[in-house]
């Protein structure tokens, strides 16, 4: 009886659901009249919004005036206190809607040339769910959604988009999109990379911009206990070919993986072209055991011969494997063309000098004329600086239309992997001036996330209908997608704990690399090193090798903090556990988690292949919504949701709380009806969490 009593309320809540087309198609373009100051000047604009005694007007090129109320005439005074704001309200600041508006009229333009109108504002409350679960990876908490809606200020969404990209949820959400670019793991070449993975929250937490980050990653040397930045590097140690095409496909758009083989068969790249490139870290060698003078094995026989079993000694090559993850550039370039070379431009065996390519449609700059480069200790900074200067017409774009497909749901160029023809894309224009506008940024990527979330593009009502596999999809909103693994795992347990998940951090890369270091220096004997080794083997069981499982993070933090001399009190406050459930953003998790964890069943990748995470629906994905440890955790007494919904006086009251909690918005009378009569007929609070947790709104971003 209860199964046929939630069923039924499930169905009717598909009645009210955001699959439902809207009535309303109407053009919210804005209105223009002409307003005139006490001294007769006049201004052709929109109207924004009136707060504080200034009134906010647009003009045409989007340029928006804060102009005192007092110093309009009479009639245009008495306008400003009545006429309703078109469009967004009042933007954070002039020039930032004056390019906002740019962008806009790029993505009417090419809606007008094909015949299409822009879809209608979203209202507050589909605005709020959607621009916490893009900036900060989760969705609002009931007073966080309240507070929203509830302010009546014209400026609210630009100053909730300022807000969010300053959280910690910002950090956390954007950590898990890179980690999913980058392939970042616990886990690769046998070690632990926890200091890279702490390298880059770091760089997202200082704002470090885009250019500068991969820079330096490209850049990077030493021991990788000692830096992350070289994470990126090591990630595919020994493999230089692979790397390469990874990098050229993740930052500049350029897919070239066949080309490591032959000519690439569509695009402008041939096979020698490619072992140019790839000549660049031709010096570079990232495997440190194979004979690093600083970070290898040298003279470590006697010091293995010394340890007391042969357990302890295959431990203490684990230790010493870890240590010799490292980069350092070698005296001469190595690189040569492939044994099956076929090509007559050169022989299998001869020896590649690096050399830079250009694209077809930007051969006039001179920064990417064919470079034959004569210092091999600098082969490294020569490609960084190519790669990431801001005169490199794929590196801007690229990260451009990666971050529009985040906020919208497709790039304006699909793939984001392959930018070799930019005119194919759906909006050329439109492309070209994102690439420009995170050049003006300085490659910020908050400020570049902070202009799009401020257009009227973005702000607009998500496309619920189906998408045409060969239609040019022109942005008259965002697409309506699924949450992501990261936003629904990370909004399951803010229903449970509240905005305090946020304050969870992993930051296992400073503690590991105390224990795991090893100082190779010339005044280390082999007695010192065998007792470092000793100290990092105890170290290493201490931490738990497993997973580095946040499971048991107490416990670890006081055991990590006795043997390294460190302060617990300086130490990350351990997340809660539910049944088993370690309730920390995902970013704090695991990298990547267990195959049958929360994350994983919902496409978290694996993160083995780029940008490999999956928004696809399963079968195993319904039975955990319906019958998983996540909802069965946010029916709990203890669940914010319901703790908060329970102390709430009468019924009607307790479904707007869950409502609120679940899905940012107020019931509308009927769901509140049938919510009331199901409670009345014997379904708890904890039933309706099972209800709301399982419909499409839920694990949508509307």
């Amino acid at each position: 009886m209860k199964m046929r009593l939630l069923l039924t309320l499930v169905c009717a809540l598909f009645a009210f659901s955001l699959f439902a087309e809207s009535g309303d198609t109407t053009n919210t373009s804005a209105v223009y009249r002409t307003w005139i100051d006490t001294q007769g000047r006049k201004l052709e604009a929109t109207f924004r919004g009136i707060e504080a005694g200034h009134v906010f007007l647009q003009i045409r090129n989007g340029y928006v005036y804060r102009l005192p109320l007092d110093k309009l005439s009479p009639a245009d005074q008495e306008a400003a206190r009545t006429l309703k704001p078109e469009g967004l309200g009042i933007p954070a600041d002039p020039n930032l809607a004056q390019a906002a508006a740019r962008i806009d009229m790029l993505v009417d333009g090419g809606l007008n040339k094909a015949g299409q109108k822009p879809n209608p504002l979203a209202s507050d409350e589909q605005f709020v769910r959607r621009v916490y679960l893009d900036i900060s990876g989760r969705i609002p908490t009931r007073e966080e959604a309240l507070e929203f809606i509830s302010d009546t200020s014209v400026s609210k969404r630009s100053k909730v988009i300022d807000k969010l990209l300053n959280s910690d949820g910002y950090r956390s959400n954007l950590f898990n999109y890179l980690a999913d670019m980058m392939r970042v793991a616990d886990l690769a070449n046998k070690a632990r990379f926890y200091t890279y993975q702490d390298w880059l929250k770091s760089q997202i937490s200082d704002n470090i911009p885009w250019n500068k980050m991969v820079y330096t990653m490209m850049t990077a040397d030493g021991k990788l206990l000692e830096n992350g930045a070289t994470g990126y590097l090591l990630r595919d140690a020994g493999m230089r070919l692979d790397n390469l095409s990874l990098t050229l496909s993740t930052f500049l758009g350029a897919n070239v993986s066949c080309a490591q083989c032959h000519d690439h068969p569509f695009a402008d790249w041939t096979q020698r072209q490619f072992y140019e490139m790839a000549s660049f870290f031709g010096a570079t060698e990232t495997y440190g055991v194979r004979g690093s003078k600083n970070y290898g094995m040298q003279n470590m026989r006697q010091v293995l011969a010394s340890l007391d079993d042969k357990r302890m000694q295959q431990q203490a090559k684990n230790v010493l494997r870890i240590n010799a993850m490292a980069i350092e550039d070698s005296e001469s370039n190595d690189l040569k063309l492939p044994d099956d070379y076929k090509y007559k431009d050169g022989k299998p065996g001869d020896e590649v000098k690096p050399k830079l390519v250009t694209w077809s449609d930007d051969k006039s700059k001179k920064a990417y004329a064919g470079v034959q480069t004569k210092n091999e200790e600098d082969l490294r900074e020569q490609f960084a600086k190519w790669m990431t200067s801001p005169e490199n017409p794929r590196f801007a774009m690229t990260i451009a239309n990666r971050l529009w497909k985040r906020a919208f749901g497709l790039g304006v160029r699909e793939p984001v992997t392959d930018l070799d023809d930019p005119s194919s894309s759906v909006n050329p224009p439109l492309l070209q001036h994102l690439a420009a506008e995170m050049v003006r940024v300085k490659f910020d990527m908050k400020q570049f996330m902070r202009l799009l979330y401020n257009t009227q593009a973005y702000q607009r009502e998500a496309t619920s209908h189906e998408l045409g596999d060969n239609a040019a999809y022109l942005f008259p909103g965002p697409v309506l997608r699924r949450m992501s693994a990261e936003q629904a795992w990370d909004s399951c347990a803010t229903l449970v704990v509240g905005a305090g998940v946020d304050k969870f951090k992993a930051q296992r890369g400073a503690q590991y690399s105390k224990v795991m270091n090893i100082d190779f220096g010339k005044d280390s004997s082999p007695g010192t090193i065998k007792t470092q080794i000793e100290n990092a083997i105890t170290g290493m069981r201490q931490y738990g090798g497993n997973n580095g499982n946040p499971k048991n993070n107490a416990k670890k933090k006081r055991k990590m903090a006795a043997s390294t001399g460190g302060d617990e009190e300086d130490l990350t406050i351990a997340p809660p556990v539910r049944d088993g459930l370690v309730l920390a953003r995902a970013s704090e998790l695991p990298q990547p988690e267990k195959d049958q964890h929360f994350l994983r069943m919902f496409g978290q990748s694996d993160r083995q292949i780029a940008d490999s995470s999956s928004d696809e629906g399963s079968i195993p994905q319904v039975l955990m919504l319906m019958n998983g440890e996540a909802q069965k955790v946010i029916g709990q007494s203890d669940s914010l949701a319901v703790q908060t919904a329970t102390a709430q006086k009468t019924p009607e009251q307790q479904v707007e709380s869950l409502y609120l909690s679940f899905f940012s918005r107020k019931p509308k009378s009927a769901e509140v009806a049938d919510a009331v009569a199901g409670l009345s007929n014997g379904l708890s609070i904890r039933d309706l969490t099972w209800v709301l947790f399982n419909t499409r709104e839920f694990v949508f971003v509307e």
